[in-house]
């Protein structure tokens, strides 16, 4: 397990910290290029839509992509902010690490803000997407810091995978999609070992009771996420479908929601909970038997 301190994710963010107008400057998308990668999409599943259907997924999936993280966003930030007041005045450097963070997740609202105007420029239209997102930071909010700080390191410890595994290699993707998405992991790579630190430190104060009732919220939590990505894939075969000028029988409709929803499952749910630094970390402060009511809670929604 790699040893994390507030004081080094401090120094690294004001090394690698970036301006919104310097990631974005007066870049555009590539219409003919992928806007996001295979392995995040559901294009490559779905090879009846063709060349140019495939790649037009891809870039109403990047909106609703960039859509999603500027959405968890609105309740990590504040969580983060609330989090910091417990080291104010005397622990300056954790206090200044948290505070830097929730800084930077604000920024990365206001980035994603800008992204979906730029991609609804580009498309000609504005994209549906998922709204709500106040309601559901409220709802998130008012559950265990542990079930929250768990819910928000599976999302942290995913940008990381995203970018590394995905984005960063990929030589036919996008130009500026690379640029956007390398300037969040750089910020997010801070972010993932500050909440580590968080999530350890608010189970330590538990006692057994605690860390259960932590445990049956973020399955409550996990599945609330999966509804709204269920709302989302809704969302993409729509903006595909006036994107392509096209009307999608009731086989091709079926298809398209079982495949983007498989995508984003991976996307925003799986490629978090399965990253190894995730794993060590909940595997740190949950039971044989807490890990277990889990995976088998994901088996369940899963095979809905």
């Amino acid at each position: 397990m790699p040893t994390y301190s507030y004081a080094n994710a401090l120094k690294n963010a004001y090394k690698v910290s970036w301006r919104i107008e310097d990631v974005l400057a007066d870049r555009r998308f590539d219409p003919a290029k992928r806007w996001l990668p295979a392995p995040l999409s559901a294009a490559p599943a779905l090879g009846w839509l063709g060349e140019e259907g495939q790649r037009a997924l891809t870039h109403v999936e990047l909106g609703a992509y960039a859509h999603l993280f500027g959405y968890v966003e609105e309740f990590i930030a504040p969580k983060v902010s609330a989090l910091a007041r417990d080291f104010a005045i005397d622990q300056r450097v954790a206090f200044d690490a948290l505070t830097n963070f929730a800084a930077e997740e604000v920024k990365h609202m206001n980035l994603f803000r800008a992204v979906r105007d730029r991609v609804n420029g580009q498309l000609g239209f504005e994209l549906e997407l998922l709204a709500g997102e106040a309601s559901t930071a409220r709802f998130v909010l008012g559950k265990s810091t542990g079930a929250v700080l768990l819910l928000t390191a599976a999302i942290e410890w995913l940008t990381q995978r995203h970018y590394l595994d995905a984005i960063k290699s990929d030589d036919d993707l996008d130009a500026f999609t690379q640029t956007i998405f390398k300037a969040h992991w750089q910020e997010e790579s801070q972010h993932a070992q500050l909440d580590h630190l968080e999530t350890l430190r608010a189970f330590e104060s538990m006692n057994a009771a605690e860390r259960d009732r932590a445990i049956d919220e973020l399955i409550e939590l996990v599945a609330a996420v999966d509804g709204l990505l269920r709302q989302q894939v809704e969302h993409d075969v729509a903006n595909l479908s006036r994107r392509l000028a096209r009307q999608f029988d009731e086989q091709q409709s079926h298809d398209l929601r079982r495949e983007i929803l498989r995508a984003k499952r991976w996307t925003f749910l799986l490629s978090g909970v399965t990253h190894p630094r995730f794993e060590e970390l909940f595997h740190q402060v949950t039971t044989p038997a807490q890990r277990e009511r889990v995976g088998a809670a994901l088996e369940r929604l899963f095979s809905a």
